[in-house]
């Protein structure tokens, strides 16, 4: 026996990870993870119905149904259908609109790049409820787990992580669903290789690309998994070899290394557990000052126009966001460290309402806007990223300084109940479709997925919330 047949070479990670995809079923998912599946496909409807109708959606919505308007799966916010490569990338890119979704820290937005190519198939090919949840946890727990091998490294150098792995969820949970074996699903995680370098650029100008960081991942999820089952298959060993990924995006470290940093726990954490959600529609670093801002005024009865100055110290990172430039598109806005906190301070309060073009020109938003500062905190930066704080000091003019040290909202040591959640969810959904679709969807979710087996009320649901 020679020592290689004796010893055989450990499978390449998207191989285990695959693996691990396959051979997971709904009973193997403890109710909590179930729960927070529930917890995720509401935040998402919620964080995409919100901009609905607006001219992003409408221009998504033509482009699709000029693109290919076979009917396989519903664009979401009509009663439309069109091929599912179509609808998952309009509606993943209209999930990240907001900035309202949900995510993991230092991971990604899985939700908003991965759970609108698994409802398309699913809507097209009639999955049960049951795949569709454990699609959604495969999609969740593969993507994190390789995007964070490589995340700080990208964060460091200014390129959204989120919008670089996206992909390799999509495919992950794609694949799943469509019942891919271990080999072909790695084989098609293989084609990862073609994710884009995302930079922040298109955020900070307010291009419409950086809605497609979102799109895009559901777009490669369909594809990719399709090229595979044809037999075109992609790398298994692409994360950890030579001149792979993981050294392409600047992560060193031997291929057992990686690997068992990327398998470390699997089966037994759980990605969706640690996701994080949003209280406020901006960037999810901007969340902590946001919180810091809204709740000093609250707690202290402080009026705007008595506020001098606002300071804002945290982790060198948060100097990205910190540009003092007018903001003119609500992307824009929600890239802004200035604009969020003045936005905040001079309305108590931080919504989509926000950042609406008579948001963008509030000379009284505008004016505290100029009024926020931002330093870096030696304290605050050493303990980054593994753990994130902000410190707002607000200044008054007559003196009085008032400090709050925040973590954003709604992290995953604190994620929110049903009803809080409802709370975010409802106002929306009624403004877009009325209280008599929002309290549908409420029932829906209260009842959970296994009320719904086939997924049939789901899908009507959808299909019923019609905006435009």
């Amino acid at each position: 026996m020679t020592a290689s047949s004796a010893n055989p070479a450990p499978p390449a990670v998207f191989t285990a990870l695959a693996d691990h995809a396959c051979r997971l079923g709904f009973d193997d998912l403890p109710e909590a993870v179930v729960r927070r599946v529930e917890a995720v496909l509401m935040d998402l409807i919620g964080s995409t119905w919100v901009v609905l109708g607006g001219p992003g959606s409408r221009a998504l919505w033509r482009y699709a149904s000029a693109m290919n308007p076979t009917p396989q799966a519903t664009l979401w916010g009509t009663s439309r259908q069109v091929a599912v490569a179509e609808a998952a990338t309009v509606n993943g890119a209209l999930g990240y609109e907001a900035e309202f979704d949900d995510g993991n820290s230092l991971g990604g937005h899985w939700g908003s790049s991965s759970i609108p190519a698994i409802l398309a198939l699913a809507e097209r090919d009639g999955t049960c409820a049951q795949e569709v949840a454990v699609a959604i946890v495969v999609a969740y727990e593969i993507g994190n787990r390789v995007s964070r091998l490589v995340s700080k490294g990208l964060l460091e150098r200014g390129i959204h992580f989120p919008g670089t792995m996206g992909a390799v969820a999509a495919i992950a949970g794609a694949g799943r669903l469509l019942g891919l074996d271990r080999d072909t699903l790695a084989a098609a995680l293989g084609h990862a290789a073609l994710s884009p370098v995302a930079p922040y650029l298109p955020g900070h100008v307010g291009a419409d690309t950086k809605n497609l960081y979102s799109g895009w991942p559901n777009h490669c999820g369909i594809h990719f998994t399709a090229l595979a089952q044809a037999g075109y298959l992609g790398a298994a060993d692409l994360l950890e070899g030579r001149d792979g990924l993981a050294a392409a995006l600047g992560r060193p470290g031997a291929p057992a290394e990686l690997a068992a940093e990327a398998l470390d726990g699997l089966g037994t954490r759980w990605a969706i557990s640690q996701t994080y959600f949003k209280a406020y529609p901006c960037c999810r670093w901007l969340q902590a000052p946001v919180r810091g801002v809204i709740g000093s005024m609250r707690a202290n009865a402080i009026d705007a126009m008595d506020i001098a100055s606002v300071r804002v110290r945290g982790p060198r990172f948060l100097a990205m966001y910190a540009h003092g430039e007018p903001c003119m598109r609500p992307i824009q806005g929600k890239y802004s460290l200035m604009y969020c906190v003045g936005a905040a301070a001079a309305r108590g309060a931080l919504g989509q309402d926000e950042f609406s073009a008579d948001a963008l020109d509030d000379a009284r938003i505008r004016g505290l806007s100029q009024c926020v500062e931002f330093c870096v905190d030696p304290v605050l930066e050493a303990q980054f990223p593994a753990r994130y704080e902000t410190v707002v000091e607000l200044r008054l003019r007559d003196g009085r300084l008032f400090e709050s040290r925040d973590t954003p909202p709604w992290g995953p040591d604190q994620p929110p109940a049903l009803d809080e959640l409802a709370g975010k969810f409802m106002p929306i959904m009624r403004a877009a479709c009325g209280d008599g679709t929002a309290q549908a969807w409420l029932a829906w979710f209260r009842g959970g997925l296994q009320a719904d087996p086939s997924m049939r009320n789901f899908f009507d649901l959808l299909r019923r919330s019609a905006v435009g």
